[in-house]
């Protein structure tokens, strides 16, 4: 989940975006068909996304990109776990509950994102009495800063596998600072790391598409998750090839709710041996 909230009231914290609402209310309609770990804190998640929400309503079909994406990063997260990986890097983690839901382990969380939407996070976990024991948050404007510095700051550890997850991320950067996101993250993937990302992938089309892709644009602007990139079919799987990584999975899922026009697409990659960070 890309937006962290905030633009200002509520009590110790901001309002969080319509998107940002919609969002945890339908990860609260997926919860019961989602993995998590024996740690833990599954009740903390659903309390910060209740929380979040507020009074959203959903249809009672869900949507069925979000649902995807969802249940791919859960597994790579999961899997991840399974195979003994105990760094686990959010990009843009918004009010994503992941590190509660799969916490409790050896697992170190780090969570990157924007200053302010972080303390809006942590301001409302604190209101929350929820604890964040195991995750590191690391205050970074992905549009400009380098992360591996901020990684290496935190405490990352280069030399050992990690999984990077980016939701729904990089169609809020320039394709100079995804680049450059990418090829950072790159430089510190040991063998054995997984980088998984969801893309808005716009489709070739005519008026049509053209026209609800202008209308989404200053949808999003309106809830706060301007769109600053736009990618059409083969550029995220180029993207990754000239940042160093080998996409091993990918799966779309047309129709997103929140962009109209565009098809969801997930990439899981592995650094590219032939291409060393």
């Amino acid at each position: 989940m890309r937006d962290g909230g905030g633009n200002g009231g509520g009590v110790g914290y901001g309002h969080a975006s319509l998107g940002a609402r919609w969002v945890a209310a339908q990860w609260l309609r997926l919860e019961r068909t989602r993995p998590s770990t024996p740690g833990g804190d599954v009740d903390a998640e659903r309390r910060l996304y209740r929380a979040v929400a507020g009074k959203v309503s959903v249809p009672i079909t869900r949507s069925s990109a979000l649902a995807q994406c969802t249940q791919v990063i859960d597994a790579e997260v999961a899997r991840a776990i399974g195979r003994g990986t105990n760094q686990i890097v959010l990009l843009g983690a918004g009010l994503d509950g992941r590190a509660l839901r799969f916490g409790g382990g050896a697992v170190r969380w780090f969570e990157v994102d924007r200053p302010a939407a972080q303390a809006d996070k942590r301001n409302r976990l604190r209101a929350l009495d929820i604890a964040t024991t195991g995750i590191t948050f690391i205050a970074a404007d992905l549009l400009a800063d380098d992360v591996e510095p901020a990684l290496h700051a935190a405490g990352h550890d280069a030399g050992a596998p990690s999984l990077f997850v980016a939701e729904g991320l990089f169609d809020t950067l320039t394709l100079e600072a995804t680049a450059s996101l990418c090829a950072a993250l790159r430089a510190r993937a040991a063998p054995g790391s997984v980088l998984v990302a969801t893309f808005s992938v716009t489709p070739e089309g005519g008026e049509l598409v053209r026209a609800l892709r202008s209308a989404t644009g200053l949808l999003r602007r309106v809830t706060d998750e301007p769109r600053r990139n736009e990618f059409r079919p083969g550029d995220p799987q180029k993207l990754m090839v000239v940042t160093g990584w080998r996409v091993t999975h990918a799966e779309s899922s047309p129709a997103r709710r929140l962009d109209p026009g565009a098809d969801a697409l997930i990439l899981v990659c592995e650094p590219d041996p032939a291409r060393g960070g």
